[in-house]
């Protein structure tokens, strides 16, 4: 099982990096769609319950956020649902899927839920440049859980979307006005 997981992590790899590149909201989050179920797959299979559970979370939000219009997916009960479902999947990891409830279990299982936050701003923001800007907070955090929990295709999701993030900024968000002056 934990070689497949590996597999779809590397294939949800691939797909997250390409919706960085994206230039509009809906195309991002129907693309996220997609890496966000691979991953919440994938972390299942190695054994990483909150990260699984979170992106599972977040596929419906993508779900929602590509329909954002129709859903009013803007309106800031859908965030406060949200955030109590990553807070909601915290405390299952500790309860019903009894991991131990150590001090050091306790910090590493609330870095995704920091990311998840960030992310869903990221979503919640108008601004294209918002997204990219509030998923470059949410990337080091899952980094750093993704070591932890040895997923090979995160990882290296993690440390390329920042890459990507960066380049995304640079392509759409930087006044090309700017360099011409310089």
């Amino acid at each position: 099982m934990g070689t497949v997981g590996q597999i779809i992590s590397i294939i949800a790899m691939v797909i997250a990096i390409l919706s960085y590149q994206a230039k509009k909201q809906r195309t991002f989050a129907g693309v996220q769609l997609v890496s966000t179920t691979l991953f919440a797959v994938s972390f299942l299979l190695l054994g990483a319950i909150t990260g699984a559970l979170l992106n599972f979370i977040a596929a419906v939000r993508a779900l929602i956020y590509y329909n954002k219009q129709k859903l009013h997916a803007d309106k800031p009960i859908w965030l406060a649902c949200f955030i109590a479902a990553y807070l909601g999947a915290y405390a299952l990891t500790f309860t019903v899927f009894a991991k131990e409830p150590t001090p050091i279990n306790f910090i590493i299982e609330i870095l995704p839920v920091i990311g998840m936050v960030a992310s869903h701003l990221a979503l919640y923001m108008k601004e294209d440049k918002a997204v990219r800007r509030f998923s470059l907070i949410s990337s080091p955090v899952w980094l750093v859980y993704n070591i932890i929990s040895w997923s090979i295709g995160a990882v290296l999701c993690e440390s390329f979307s920042i890459v990507s993030i960066i380049i995304g900024i640079i392509r759409h968000d930087i006044d090309k006005g700017d360099k011409k002056q310089a």
